[in-house]
């Protein structure tokens, strides 16, 4: 069904509005989500809930009705915070993808406006440019060079051309040309029927998979020390009861259940967090690669510079004019001196501008609502300052046909009609100068001479230098171009970049501008923010073997003039070489390189649709600034799952080989914690300050750091020293409280569980920090580990003194000369901790 809207028109906003109530939104249903009551049901096939479970069983068994209901219902307590937090973690994570919506530029009330493809109605006009995913299922009107990407319809990799009148589909990426295409059917009536998966990635994070592994290797550690003790007691004689009691309490105490469960919150939080400083993380595994990029290759345009242009120069007629105002408003004038400058040349050169552009302006009371590439918005801008609007200018010499810009060919051709065909060319100046063969002077057609090759490139490079980008316009009335004059457009750097810039080379990290624009302009650039080394220009690598371009770049730091593939190719040198590349893209063709790289980041404002496809982050704001902070965010959210993984196995080792002590020096029968003391310990009083040294803030030398080796284990030996050795403090120390108060079973008991909690709660303080002094560290701001720690206090104040409390958990209460001998001893693991960290990190 073909509509025949008005191709120049577009649909009015009224039409628009009853077309979208009549068909509804384009939006695609989704597939079935995963109902809460399965994800509650998948709980239980955790193996860890299965051993809570099986210990709640055989307590049943032996007759200890309490000892099972209340291990039945803190395993409740489990398998509901399991559920709530993997609910809450998948909805933050799709509230994320929500951030990433797909635009389209349509027609409406004759002008080009950007909408969520969710607006898109059948009927519409829609243009179409090379990265652009297709909103619906369209009718090409005018087509112009035009090919589509339709592998994720047909699995078919090669790009399909298409010609006017030709249907094109939903979901499928423009790959070449533009075109104009009419909505036919959206919705869930398109023939692809859902909506390419942009979105998809990883479900688990490298991060992830170790902690879940570290887990399942140490629960299986400890279920076969649990069938050891059982064997040993049998042999020794012991009661079927003591033995399973034991078991049960080795089990319970030495499997790390909170591990993969916090890891999981902490990554769902972390990256929540990267979202409010406008960097939206696709894949999780990205998070924990942040943390070991050594090189970050960026574009210039858009996330080191503003990419607000604003013409400030124009050479024509062979005079230098000046161009006043900023930003997109039409305040400013022309002028020459302090004249205002008219004249045919100037006229000439600003028609050719709005001609060849593929931009629009949308008055507003005081500036304009643009659409389109900055650098065509300012041409337009221009235009306007003097006096010309481009619809009257577009209305009197329509186009016909297009060749669209590209990368490669650093130019865009447009074919007009105004009773003879002419032809409009814009691109770099060093391209057109080689295109063209005459210049255009006070409207007479003068030889491009070396005289006037020489002005124009001495213009160029005054421009450049002054850090101006230069774009170069020609016209054509037969096969012939003729320069018409250049534009010197100022896209000043982004507000803190420079310091961004420092801070990365303080964090060991080497800064790569990837520029397509002109070298001189580039360096100006790179002087004032930072980035400064070498020029290697695109021409020159291409005459490069890998290991010239390899000695090059070890001082280059501008690649200018540089092509997508160059981008791929300059990837894969870094990374062949031990690197690890972030490289930032925002076009069709980075594609390549974007998956090529370790972290690809895409352009949230001016990305295609095939570069957040194929990249890891996206950033919402295109700023260089963001990357910087998402990788010290990285650095530091891998450094608290570190801390807290590590404080979690320290936990376990300790209130493990306590157990294991009990037994061989008082026999299974008076074993030194019960199992529902045991549980109390590891559910409520261990997990809650787990919890809060992963949200602890970023250290504040995090980027005064070089970057992770990749190949560092996630629990390094020196690591591994350390949790053992804190253990076995704990260890030796409540069991010697034990033994001293063992004439009294139940109070040794109650003694040992709170020098043991105590123990847990300033241990937290060791692992603010894996290597630093906790003298420095311990005091830093954490609101949420000062409630861990008073809600920790409280949970064993009730335990112990209340009935219910007494009753459950078989404590008595004790005086408050016990609790400060048991407060101080406690304390104790500081400075243990800090003889420990000295041993191993201080040589």
């Amino acid at each position: 069904m073909v509509l025949e809207t008005d191709v120049s028109k577009g649909l009015s906003t009224s039409e628009a509005r009853l077309r979208l109530e009549k068909y509804g939104p384009n939006e695609i249903i989704e597939r079935k989500k995963v109902s809460a009551f399965k994800l509650l049901f998948s709980q239980f096939e955790d193996p860890i809930v299965l051993i809570f479970i099986v210990s709640a069983a055989m307590s049943a068994f032996l007759g200890e009705t309490l000892d099972f209901f209340v291990i039945s219902v803190i395993t409740l307590f489990i398998v509901l915070l399991g559920f709530f937090q993997e609910y809450k973690a998948e909805e933050a994570l799709e509230k994320l993808k929500e951030l990433i919506v797909p635009t389209s530029k349509v027609l409406r009330n004759k002008k080009l406006v950007e909408l969520p493809i969710e607006a898109v109605v059948p009927g519409d006009i829609v243009v179409l440019e090379p990265g652009d995913m297709i909103p619906a299922d369209c009718k090409i009107i005018n087509g112009n060079n035009f090919a589509v990407d339709e592998s994720m319809l047909t699995g078919e990799s090669l790009s399909v051309e298409k010609k006017n009148m030709d249907d094109v589909y939903r979901g499928t990426i423009v790959v070449r040309g533009t075109a104009k295409v009419e909505v036919v059917s959206t919705g869930s009536k398109t023939k692809f029927g859902k909506i390419a998966d942009l979105l998809g990635g990883d479900n688990k994070s490298k991060i992830q998979e170790k902690s879940e592994e570290l887990a399942k290797v140490i629960t299986k550690i400890v279920i076969w020390a649990s069938v050891a003790i059982g064997v040993i007691g049998f042999i020794k004689g012991a009661s079927l009861t003591s033995i399973i009691s034991v078991a049960i309490a080795t089990a319970i105490a030495g499997i790390p259940e909170a591990l993969p469960l916090t890891t999981t919150i902490i990554l769902a939080l972390g990256v929540y967090k990267m979202v409010k400083k406008k960097a939206i993380v696709r894949r999780l595994s990205a998070v924990e690669e942040l943390g070991t990029v050594t090189v970050i290759c960026t574009d210039k345009t858009g996330t080191l510079t503003k990419n607000e242009m604003t013409v400030e120069k124009i050479f024509v007629d062979g005079h230098l004019i000046d161009v006043g105002g900023k930003g997109y408003n039409d305040d400013g004038k022309i002028t020459q001196g302090d004249r205002e400058v008219s004249s045919d040349g100037l006229e000439k050169l600003l028609v050719s501008a709005i001609l060849c552009n593929n931009a629009d302006l949308i008055e507003k009371e005081k500036d304009f609502d643009v659409v389109g590439d900055p650098t065509e918005v300012a041409l337009l801008v221009a235009a306007r300052k003097y006096g010309l609007n481009e619809d009257i200018v577009r209305n009197e010499f329509p186009r016909v046909a297009e060749e669209p810009f590209a990368s490669e060919k650093k130019y865009m051709i447009t074919t007009h009609r105004n009773g003879r065909k002419f032809r409009v060319l814009k691109g770099a100046p060093e391209v057109l100068l080689k295109k063209c063969t005459s210049v255009l002077i006070n409207g007479r057609h003068e030889k491009l001479s070396r005289k006037w090759t020489k002005r124009f490139k001495d213009q160029i490079t005054v421009m450049a230098t002054s850090g101006l980008r230069v774009i170069a316009i020609a016209a054509s009335n037969k096969k012939e171009w003729a320069l018409v004059g250049l534009f010197g457009m100022q896209d000043p750097p982004r507000h803190g970049v420079d310091k961004a810039v420092e801070i990365a080379h303080k964090a060991g990290i080497k800064v790569y501008m990837i520029t397509g624009d002109n070298p001189i302009t580039a360096k100006s650039i790179g002087n004032k923010i930072g980035i400064v080394g070498d020029v290697v220009v695109g021409n020159d690598l291409k005459t490069m073997n890998d290991s010239e371009l390899l000695k090059v770049l070890e001082t280059a730091r501008i690649l200018a003039r540089i092509d997508p593939e160059d981008k791929l190719r300059i990837v894969k040198i870094l990374r062949e070489h031990d690197e690890v590349v972030a490289m930032t893209g925002d076009g069709v063709n980075d594609a390549p390189a974007l998956k090529e790289s370790d972290v690809g980041i895409s352009m949230g404002l001016r990305g295609t649709e095939v570069a957040k496809g194929a990249s890891d982050i996206v950033l919402v704001d295109d700023n260089f600034v963001t990357i910087v902070k998402a990788i010290e965010m990285g650095r530091g959210i891998y450094d608290n799952i570190r801390k807290f993984t590590a404080f979690l196995l320290s936990w376990n080792v300790g209130v493990t080989a306590m157990i294991l002590a009990s037994v061989g020096l008082f026999g299974m029968t008076n074993v030194i914690l019960l199992p529902l003391q045991i549980l109390l310990l590891n559910v409520v009083l261990e997990d809650l300050p787990a919890i809060a040294l992963g949200m602890d803030p970023v250290s504040k030398d995090v980027m005064s750091r070089p970057p992770r080796n990749p190949r560092e284990n996630f629990i390094t030996k020196k690591l591994w020293f350390l949790i053992m050795g804190l253990g076995a403090y704990m260890a030796v120390i409540s069991t010697g409280i034990f033994y001293i108060n063992a004439h009294n079973i139940e109070f040794a008991r109650t003694t040992a569980f709170l020098v043991f909690s105590a123990f847990v709660i300033f241990n937290a303080l060791n692992f603010r920090s894996l290597e630093k002094s906790t003298i420095l560290t311990a005091l830093r701001r954490n609101l949420m580990l000062v409630l861990a720690v008073l809600t920790s206090l409280i949970i064993t104040v009730i335990a112990m003194y209340t009935p219910a409390g007494a009753t459950v958990f078989k404590f008595l209460p004790v005086s408050i000369e016990t609790w400060i001998v048991s407060l101080v001893l406690a304390f104790t693991i500081i400075p243990a901790g800090e003889l420990l960290k000295r041993s191993i990190y201080v040589r």
